[in-house]
Order: structure tokens, then C-alpha cells, then sequence
């Protein structure tokens, strides 16, 4: 198949690295976003007041447009978006994005004509008008992203208490500070995010209350408070303290007969962080060994989230709402809160609604784990791929290797496996994932802690050189996009050299004939 119409969903980090990889290599892409800006979660409307990136600001770019060097070391969230629109811009990325263009259907063309149509709905705002649209491509990206469909639980009594004046929000929904000003606000969560509010809120609301499950460990930016967090956890030597599913070298060693040296290592961790932190003071001593919180659940502490709650500033709560009751809520342990503002920072769900049934269930199962092979294809989904559909320190640069593994796979370039090994290996990573990590990295979209065997992967199936590796120095080094700025260009000169040596031995014609 002739492949040269590309439809990209979503306009986040992942959609704009996408589209800028298949539009420098000739391809005619067209970008389908459905808020008024760019930048997925950190387009405006979305983004809480505060927020900043728990990356630290070099790695949190991509590989040939580095963030500006007078950015702090976790840029907020006005300067990623300032970032992302100077990378779409610069790259010619803007001018092929569709505005509040809301992706609602796409589906298979006939087995005789290859590719997708994709059904989109227009909003125009001034004129309050819909418009419907269909186009066809020859293949699509979904990048609509992991932090798309926010999570908002029901409870018994909450229409009641919205009609009588409550707010009832999602963790997206914080974009103004004046939604909590001189307000009794509950923050339901306990991620970054659930954090962040609740620091905010102390200052902008009247009463703040935490109402959190169970306590997870949360990471300082820097150990000690002066040791980066990036020279600790963020480099090749940081990451063989985390056990893979397949290990290299020392790994393997560390692994089985080190055993006792990882425990010790863990546990020193611990103290360091309860003593850093002063987590018995706080009441927030989480239960289970920090080995089991190195995913997903897993985030960089808020500044003066821990002193706030030992002065009492936010008020911690470990239990769960029961229901809604008037002027507030009920706890599982009887207690009622007054209550004007609910916020939920519950996470988001995974999924991908608008895609024909038939192929979206064979990417998702019943417990909404995503089948994807390297997170970015499915053998029986065709001319179809995903970008941002993993978690790492570096989802800039997870995102923009994806996005070349997929284009010289569009290109031919890239020898795949057969189907059956592609299932295989889908189905192995998964079964590791659901009963040998801890905690289960369940979802098929979380593995922070191993964003460089992710990367080599990908690096190894574009027979392209490792990157970050080979002496103590390279492998004490954080994570740097711009050791992969010269990617393309690696690949151009090696399939060029292909070509070349394929020509050896063939009859030379003469200038004259």
C-alpha cells in the first residue's frame, strides 16, 4: 500500500512529535485536536494553577529543540505549553492542527481499499454551530494520550449536593484559582496532582481537607536537599536497582545472587525519605516497602506539602467518602465534612472510544489493559500506531522514538516480527507486568523506572546505536534527549550505505553509453 495521508489524534507532546516525524519525511499529516489549544495536558483549560513538571526541564525535551536554558529545573506548566507551541511552531507543526475538532468515530475502509475513515466533529464557539466531517487517511496515530478521560467516581447524594451550590470537579477542572477562593475545599487523592491542590488551596481557600486511601511514597527533587533526583534515579546505574523482565549484565548478577545488596539499598532509601520528609510526623508512613510504589503510583513530593500537614494546615484524612450529604460529605469512618469545593484528583481512564469496536477490542481487554506491541502497534490493527501510550521520566523522548520506530515502519525500513511473536511478546510483557512487578503495572501504560531499556529497545529494532552506555561516565549520566539528536540522520546514512553495498559487483555504465 501507498501510504502518504497521516491523521494524527490529539495535539500533546505526543501528537506533535508524531506529526513532526512523518511531516520531515514527506508525509501529508493532518492534526485533530479538540481543545481550543495545544499541548494536551498542559493546554490551558486543563492545567491547575502551580503546576509544573515532575521531569526535571532537560530531560522533559525533545531531542533537536531543547527547552530554554533560563527555565527552572521543573519548567510550570505555562512554559511547557509556551515550549510545545514554539516546537509546533518552528516545525511547521501549527498550521496542520485542527482546532476544537473532535475526533468521534474512526473506522476501516473496505478490505479492498486499505486505510481509515475518520469521523470529526466541529465546534465553532462564536456561532455556537457543529460540524460534521469525514476524511479518509491511509494511516492513523492515535495520540489522544493516557491522561485524556478524567476519572470522576459517583456517590450516593452528589446531584443533591451540586443542585444545592456544590462544586464537584476533577483535578482538570482547577484552571482558575477563583473556583476555591475563600472556599472549604476536599481533595480526594493522593498523587502529585492531589498534592498540588491541597498545598494551593491552603492559601486560596478557607479550609483545606486531604481525603487519601492509603499513603504512597512520594520522591523529593533533591535527596538531602541538594542532591538531584535526576543523578540518583534518572541514569543507567539508577535503574539496575529496579528489576526488568529481561536483565543485561550487572542487572542479572544484582538480581539473583545481589539480593541482599537491593534490599539494602531500598531500605536506606526508606529511612532517608522518612527522616527527609518526616513522615511519622506527619502521619503518612506508607504501608508497603517503597519497592512497591516504583510506578505509576510513585511522584516527586510538593514543595511544603508535608510541613502543611503536620502544622495542620491541610487536614489528612485516611479513610474514603462514604456519600454526599447537605453542605458536604460522609467519611467510611462516620466523620462529615463541610464542604463547598470537591475536587478528585483520581487519575484519568485509558481508552480510546471513538475506534470501530471490532479493533478496539482487540487493543483493550474487558479490564482495560492495552494490548500494544512496544506500546505503539497491535499486528492485527493495520495502518494504525500509538504515541504516548507509556509512562517514563521522559514521555518527550518515549514519544519521539516511538514516533521514528513507527515512520520507518510505515517506510519499510523496519523488519517486524511475525504476528505470533508479536502476540507472544505482547502477552509475556503483560503477565510480567500483572504477577512480577510490584503493585502490578497492570495497565500497559506504566513502567517509569525503565525508560532506558524501553529506549534500546526501540533503538535495537531501528538498528540504531545504543545510546548512554559503554563508560561509568555515560552511565552515571541522566537521561539526555540530546544524545538521540542525530537519529534520523543515523538511519538516513545507514540505509544509504545499504543501498550502496546492495550495488557492489553490479556492472558500472560508462559515460559514454
Amino acid at each position: 500500500m501507498n501510504i502518504q495521508r497521516i491523521g494524527v489524534i490529539g495535539a500533546g507532546l505526543s501528537g506533535l512529535v508524531a506529526a513532526k516525524t512523518f511531516i520531515e519525511e514527506g508525509y501529508e499529516v493532518t492534526v485533530f485536536e479538540k481543545q481550543k489549544g495545544l499541548g494536551g495536558v498542559w493546554e490551558k483549560s486543563r492545567s491547575y494553577p502551580g503546576v509544573t513538571t515532575q521531569s526535571p526541564r532537560d530531560m522533559y525535551a525533545f531531542s533537536d529543540y531543547p527547552m530554554p536554558t533560563f527555565y527552572p529545573e521543573s519548567p510550570t506548566g505555562e512554559q511547557v505549553r509556551n515550549y510545545l507551541e514554539s516546537y509546533a511552531q518552528h516545525f511547521g507543526i501549527t498550521e496542520k492542527i485542527h482546532f476544537q475538532a473532535e475526533v468521534t468515530q474512526v473506522e476501516r475502509k473496505t478490505a479492498k481499499q486499505p486505510g481509515w475513515v475518520v469521523s470529526v466533529s466541529y465546534k465553532n464557539n462564536l456561532q455556537g454551530k457543529i460540524r460534521l466531517e469525514k476524511q479518509e487517511f491511509d494511516f492513523i496515530l492515535i495520540c489522544n494520550g493516557t491522561c485524556n478521560i478524567p476519572k470522576v467516581p459517583s456517590f450516593p447524594g452528589m446531584a443533591e449536593f451540586i443542585d444545592s451550590g456544590g462544586l464537584v470537579l476533577h483535578s482538570t477542572n482547577i484552571n482558575d484559582d477563583s473556583l476555591i477562593q475563600g472556599k472549604r475545599v476536599v481533595v480526594v487523592g493522593f498523587a502529585k496532582s492531589a498534592a498540588d491542590i491541597a498545598t494551593f488551596a491552603v492559601d486560596k481557600g478557607s479550609k483545606c481537607t486531604l481525603v487519601f486511601r492509603q499513603a504512597s511514597w512520594k520522591i523529593p527533587r533533591y535527596f538531602l536537599g541538594f542532591i538531584n533526583i535526576k543523578y540518583l534515579m534518572l541514569t543507567r546505574l539508577g535503574q539496575v536497582w529496579f528489576p526488568y523482565r529481561k536483565f543485561r549484565g550487572v542487572e542479572q548478577v544484582l538480581h539473583t545472587v545481589g539480593k541482599p545488596l537491593v534490599w539494602a539499598f531500598w531500605r536506606t532509601l526508606e529511612i532517608l525519605l522518612r527522616l527527609q520528609l518526616r513522615l511519622d510526623a506527619c502521619g503518612m508512613l506508607p504501608d508497603e516497602p517503597i519497592e512497591g510504589f516504583i510506578n505509576c503510583p510513585l511522584s516527586i513530593a510538593t514543595k511544603n506539602f508535608y510541613k502543611y500537614v503536620r502544622q495542620g494546615k491541610i487536614r489528612a484524612k485516611k479513610t474514603t467518602i462514604e456519600r454526599f450529604v447537605p453542605g458536604g460529605v460522609e467519611l467510611a469512618n462516620g466523620e462529615r465534612l463541610s464542604t463547598d469545593v470537591m475536587i478528585f484528583a483520581t487519575g484519568f481512564h485509558q481508552n480510546i472510544p471513538f475506534l470501530e469496536e471490532q479493533y478496539r477490542q482487540q487493543i483493550i481487554d474487558n479490564q482495560g489493559t492495552f494490548h500494544l506491541y512496544r506500546n505503539l502497534i497491535h499486528p492485527d490493527v493495520p495502518e494504525m500506531g500509538f504515541v504516548g501510550y507509556n509512562s517514563t521520566f521522559s514521555g518527550t523522548l518515549s514519544s519521539e522514538i516511538g514516533s521514528r520506530w513507527l515512520v520507518e515502519s510505515v517506510k519499510g525500513n523496519l523488519v517486524l516480527p511475525l504476528r505470533s511473536e508479536m502476540l507472544k511478546d505482547i502477552e509475556a510483557e503483560l503477565n510480567w507486568r500483572q504477577t512480577k512487578t510490584p503493585r502490578g503495572l497492570y495497565s500497559g501504560t506504566c513502567f517509569f523506572p525503565f525508560s532506558f531499556h524501553y529506549l534500546d529497545y526501540l533503538m535495537r529494532d531501528l538498528g540504531a546505536k545504543i545510546r548512554q552506555t559503554g563508560s561509568i561516565a555515560e552511565i552515571v549520566k541522566p537521561l539526555s534527549p540530546s544524545a538521540y539528536k542525530n537519529l534520523r540522520q543515523e538511519l538516513h546514512a545507514k540505509r544509504l550505505i545499504s543501498i550502496n553495498d546492495s550495488r557492489i559487483g553490479e556492472p558500472v555504465e560508462s559515460k559514454n553509453s
